[in-house]
């Protein structure tokens, strides 16, 4: 095996100094076993692998402690793409958060990623001799030789496994935790540990026949023992249908993260994530899914532009998610993109405080060439002191308007100042509706001539060259905004519409 070992200037998401950030493990360069170097395999197909784009900011994401075994078996620093299966669409996938996630929770060890990963593969092509004709490789076979010789530097310390897509099917579900358990018996012996610790992540819940796989692996736990799944919970997929996004591979490394440090038993693991008895469905006999009930938001929600919930601007207080006051503002949006649905929530504004919420949020590019997620609003304000709506002077700036584009209806408008008020928002198809306690203030048609022409009126006509129109998206996010002020929510859920 050749060690590369030239000094690498490394450029991280974790603040570190220069001096430590140059330094390359001295046990690598010599070629010694360190117990202190854990290694970890990532397995599966594509969406292991990771197919997410892999933008600046994912460029430079890097931590002087996780390294990546290249495909020329050479421990490199690991950086996005971690897996060389099918080097023209190798993207961002959850291996490399994972590794820094476990490197943060013990900051006295090395971490050391061996992916394996290959597109497309049914869990048949994870068995000995089996050989994968569009690859052109052994991947159970080809993984193995990997692992020895990862082997040679470190202890193997667990196995990541993301797989089934290509099993979605009910006879091939009927025999999948089978399969699934005869692999991980053989690679626990191959690794010399029968407890090696193996965490599994659920599916996307973005197409059907995955369900098929969902359904089955909740059964892993109880036929062998010291493995865990994970949820794939409001993860989303980067406009093809199948892999995820940048944002949600990065969350599910995270997950992943939470899954092993629990078996290993690490404390203060946030068990949301994992699927059991602290997980329950979000999704009740009535169609309604919890987006947020007091539990933790990243689950749900994210920055708009980054891959986590940003606690520097939000928190949670008495079971209520809160906007900080004076904090920097920094809008959440959800995980997910939603197209027909009923959202429902609670709000309460502070004295004179403005916020919103934003829904069918999608990427729009504005004038410059700028692309920027934005879409229609539901107003909040303070209608009694905010002194830009006070007295009805701009009403289509007041609560519950469709901001800047339509005024709620005076009549039916019965909102509570600096106390809980129930909103509802309706889209179905190009009809939108706007509700304040258990009354529609506002209605209309997304795309319709009117729509068009009171966009074009306002500041959203920077979007009208864009590909997409400002709030004719099929698809998109909700998003609730921080406008500066304390703003709180609380029993957020949505339904989906036929």
């Amino acid at each position: 095996m050749q060690i590369h070992c030239t000094i690498i200037p490394i450029k991280t998401s974790i603040l570190l100094s220069t001096a430590i950030a140059l330094l390359f493990p001295l046990f690598l360069v010599a070629q010694k076993f360190d117990k202190n170097f854990h290694i970890y395999i990532l397995l599966g197909q594509s969406n292991m692998a990771g197919r997410g784009k892999i933008t600046p900011q994912y460029e430079k994401i890097q931590h002087e402690r996780v390294f990546m075994l290249s495909k020329e078996n050479k421990w490199e620093i690991a950086k996005h793409p971690l897996h060389f299966d099918k080097p023209k669409v190798a993207g961002v996938g959850p291996g490399l958060s994972f590794g820094i996630a476990m490197a943060e929770a013990n900051k006295a060890v090395t971490i050391g990623l061996v992916p394996c990963s290959v597109g497309g593969t049914a869990i048949s092509r994870w068995e000995p001799g089996a050989y994968d004709e569009a690859t052109k490789t052994h991947p159970y076979d080809d993984a193995l030789a990997r692992i020895k010789e990862a082997m040679k530097y470190g202890p193997i310390k667990g196995i990541l496994w993301h797989q089934g897509e290509a099993d979605s099917k009910e006879k091939n579900a009927s025999v999948y935790i089978d399969r699934l358990t005869a692999l991980i018996q053989r690679l626990r012996k191959e690794c010399g540990d029968p407890k090696l610790p193996i965490v599994v992540g659920q599916l996307a819940h973005y197409k059907s026949n995955y369900e098929y796989i969902n359904n089955v692996l909740p059964e892993l736990s109880s036929k062998v023992k010291n493995t865990i799944l994970v949820s794939s919970e409001g993860l989303w997929h980067g406009g093809d249908g199948t892999h995820f996004d940048s944002p949600s591979a990065t969350e599910l490394g995270r997950r992943f993260a939470n899954g092993m440090l629990q078996l290993q038993g690490y404390p203060s693991v946030q068990k949301e994530y994992i699927i059991g008895k602290n997980y329950t469905s979000p999704i009740d006999k009535n169609g309604w899914e919890v987006l947020f009930n007091g539990n933790n938001p990243n689950i749900r929600w994210r920055s708009i532009d980054g891959d986590s919930f940003p606690t520097e601007s939000w928190t949670i207080s008495d079971k209520l998610l809160k906007s900080i006051a004076k904090a920097k503002r920094k809008d959440i949006i959800t995980r997910e993109m939603f197209s027909n649905f009923e959202l429902e929530l609670e709000v309460k504004l502070t004295d004179s405080a403005n916020s919103g919420i934003k829904y069918i949020v999608a990427p729009l590019k504005n004038e410059k060439g700028n692309t920027i997620l934005n879409g229609p609003e539901y107003q909040l304000i303070d209608d009694c002191k905010h002194n830009w709506v006070t007295d009805n002077k701009n009403p289509t700036s007041s609560t519950g308007a469709a901001y800047l584009l339509y005024a709620p209806n005076p009549k039916d408008k019965n909102w509570k100042c600096q106390d809980w008020n129930r909103i509802k928002i309706i889209v179905k198809g190009q009809n939108v509706e706007h509700w304040l306690n258990g009354k529609k203030i506002v209605s209309y048609t997304r795309g319709s001539e009117d729509f068009r022409k009171k966009v074009a009126a306002t500041k959203f006509r920077e979007y009208e060259n864009s590909p997409i129109q400002y709030g004719e998206s099929e698809w998109g996010y909700i998003l609730l905004q921080h406008h500066g002020d304390e703003a709180s929510f609380r029993n957020i859920k949505i339904r989906r519409l036929k």
